[in-house]
């Protein structure tokens, strides 16, 4: 194999493996300047209550193992409160109600779905059951039909 060959299949992997070294390493502490822009943890103690309220029912909302019925009171108490601090929130708070109720709905419809079919599955397995039984019974007929001697015609005469 050529030396082009090989080193341009090399590239690919060194940078693989340089990216994957970088994403290990931990950048060294420095003293905050005071006219830095605040740090992750100092940004989560200023979010206000109704964002913090926004959070958890966006965390109670989570596809898999989520809470809907949580996510909707706090969503619902978040679009009637008329604090300045809600007002803001509110329209995400009303698109993410609108998307929990329609998932409510969904999962509701699921539900009756789900039984319908259970009860359609048994239905089919008892007619199933009951065809193969009759089947079973014509059978037989068929087979006493079949052993009994062939029946004699009888031979009309011309009366006289």
């Amino acid at each position: 194999m050529p030396a082009d060959v090989r080193l341009t299949r090399l590239i690919p992997i060194a940078l693989a493996l340089s990216l994957a070294a970088c994403a290990g390493v931990k950048p060294a502490p420095s003293a905050p300047a005071t006219n830095e822009a605040p740090q992750p943890a100092a940004l989560e103690t200023d979010t206000n209550a109704a964002e913090r309220q926004l959070q958890q029912a966006m965390q109670a909302a989570q596809p898999r193992g989520g809470n809907l019925t949580r996510a909707r009171t706090l969503l619902e108490a978040l679009v009637a409160s008329s604090s300045d601090e809600a007002r803001a929130v509110q329209p995400y708070a009303k698109s993410l109600l609108e998307q929990v109720i329609e998932r409510q709905r969904l999962d509701a419809a699921n539900v009756k779905l789900t039984q319908q079919l259970e009860r359609s599955s048994q239905q089919l397995k008892d007619s199933q059951a009951r065809t193969d039984e009759l089947q079973r019974k014509l059978d037989a007929l068929a087979d006493i039909e079949r052993s009994l001697p062939p029946a004699r015609i009888p031979s009309r005469g011309v009366p006289r």
